[in-house]
């Protein structure tokens, strides 16, 4: 069972890391729109129509690409002033503890983001000015969180596992 875990963790953190690395792309991409509509308004005064509106879409995407691979490898901003005085194995039982509670709500708002695209694709919600469809981007958003999800019970059971062998390293480090 040990070795399947790691074999699962190992994997996870590859393709995590891979939608981290299509966010980022994704983040270069929002960032030059935002130049050549800034430049087209400025010098030309024709700015790219709905580019506000896809700047938000995109960088919602952008978040939840990057939130799995950020879960797993402990890559958020933490403030570790209690669990760095922790023993190890109580400093992991805190760990798994916390990524429960991630995992659980992020799977909520994952089961809510998905009852929203089903309702918007049902509706054909677009956005208000430029008539975006929502859904496009809803759907994929919504895959990320759960692998979100599913990446916060994983650094959960990583953590129970290094609980009980203190000297199992994680996969990121």
């Amino acid at each position: 069972m040990l070795k399947a875990f790691l074999a699962f963790e190992r994997a996870s953190l590859a393709w995590t890391r891979r939608l981290a690395l299509l966010g980022g792309g994704i983040l270069v991409a929002v960032a030059t729109m935002t130049v050549a509509d800034a430049l087209l308004r400025k010098f030309l005064s024709r700015p790219i129509l709905g580019a506000f509106e896809a700047s938000g879409l995109l960088l919602a995407t952008v978040v939840f690409f990057a939130l799995p691979y950020t879960g797993l490898t402990d890559s958020h901003v933490s403030v570790d002033l209690l669990t760095d005085r922790l023993r190890p194995r109580t400093r992991s039982l805190v760990i798994a503890a916390n990524a429960l509670i991630c995992a659980a709500l992020l799977g909520f708002i994952a089961y809510q983001m998905g009852l929203l695209a089903v309702e918007y694709g049902r509706i054909g919600r677009t956005t208000i000015t430029a008539r975006i469809p929502v859904v496009p981007f809803l759907v994929p958003v919504t895959g990320a969180a759960w692998l979100a999800t599913l990446g916060f019970v994983a650094q959960a059971m990583g953590a129970l596992l290094r609980a009980i062998w203190p000297g199992l390293q994680p996969a990121h480090r």
